[in-house]
């Protein structure tokens, strides 16, 4: 079965180019200009969407929490969202965020998102989960910190609204992750578990490595932090990709995807004629003569008759003169 959804009529398939997405997260600092800078690079970089955070504080720590004024300084506005998905139109590059609340969900879909993230810190809450279903736009559901259990009634409370747009990211929610602790191999075992689903990974690790061997195993959408400078200050920057790291990854992915794609000929049969073998008169053998297999050279190039007739020239009477170095043919025996 060959899955198929549509963001932003971008096609997202098992058969179609990968789709990545630029994780600005809370890399923006609150500065909508440093927003409007990171979305240009990430689409100059081949990002096809940018994925921000929608939350309401109050609604995401209690007030004692270390973590509240942090967010709450990096928390963005109704008026922001409408600026910064106005300019993602204008150049082309979708824009969608994850919801970490009610009031989050439905500002999004006040301004017309296209598709909706669950994060993985949100998998087991089904209430919100089912809530954004019900905005019948495609979901991107990351799997950090659950269990097999949690991913099947994450999925099963999105069916239950009818919605079955769904894409599974693979997740390690640890910042940055090590290759040792990947587990790719969830990539296989989601793909069996939901073979209707299309997966993908959310890689959190310092360069692109896991990435792309996900790609090799079938991952098709991938979500990386992206930042312009990993020195810049913020809570994420120094896990994220820059620029020139996020364009080595489209580039690498490409070339990848390239490696897939069934050619209209084989580019190497010309060159088969110089690498492979073929007979050979290994001496001069006169009409007559009843050729033996030590009178046959089994050697470079590969333009005559081909190694594996060679035994319907050995006990053959030659009907001409050969000389040897000359190369066999069927007019020979």
């Amino acid at each position: 079965m060959n899955k198929t959804i549509s963001i932003d009529n971008k096609i997202i398939s098992s058969n179609s180019p990968a789709y990545l997405i630029a994780e600005i997260g809370l890399n923006h600092n609150n500065n909508i200009d440093t927003a409007y800078e990171m979305i240009k690079k990430a689409k100059e970089s081949g990002a096809d969407a940018v994925k921000f955070q929608a939350f309401k504080t109050e609604n995401l720590f209690i007030k004692s929490s270390p973590a509240f004024d942090i967010f709450k300084k990096l928390e963005l506005r109704k008026e922001d969202f409408i600026a910064i998905k106005k300019y993602c139109d204008e150049i082309g590059i979708t824009f969608f965020a994850s919801p970490f609340c009610f009031e989050t969900a439905d500002l999004l879909e006040d301004i017309n998102v296209s598709v909706y993230k669950i994060a993985s810190m949100d998998i087991n809450y089904y209430e919100l989960i089912e809530h954004i279903a019900m905005k019948r736009k495609p979901l991107i559901v990351s799997t950090g910190m659950s269990s097999l259990g949690e991913i099947e009634r994450a999925v099963n409370s999105i069916y239950k609204i009818g919605n079955t747009n769904i894409i599974l990211l693979h997740c390690i929610s640890k910042y940055p992750s090590k290759p040792a602790e990947m587990n790719l191999s969830m990539i296989s075992k989601l793909k069996n578990m939901f073979p209707e689903l299309l997966i993908g990974l959310s890689d959190h690790c310092i360069d692109n490595t896991m990435s792309l061997s996900a790609r090799t195993q079938g991952a098709v959408v991938f979500e990386r932090h992206f930042t312009l400078d990993r020195d810049m200050e913020g809570p994420d920057q120094k896990i994220s990709l820059d620029p020139a790291m996020f364009k080595d990854l489209r580039e690498k992915l490409n070339q990848i995807d390239s490696g897939f794609i069934v050619p209209d000929e084989r580019y190497d049969i010309e060159i088969a004629k110089g690498a492979r073998r073929s007979l050979f008169a290994k001496c001069n053998i006169s009409e007559g003569t009843i050729i033996t297999k030590e009178m046959i050279a089994v050697v470079r190039p590969g333009n005559g008759i081909a190694p594996e007739y060679i035994g319907i020239f050995s006990g053959r009477e030659a009907k001409r003169n050969i000389k040897e170095g000359e190369p066999f043919t069927m007019n020979d025996i």
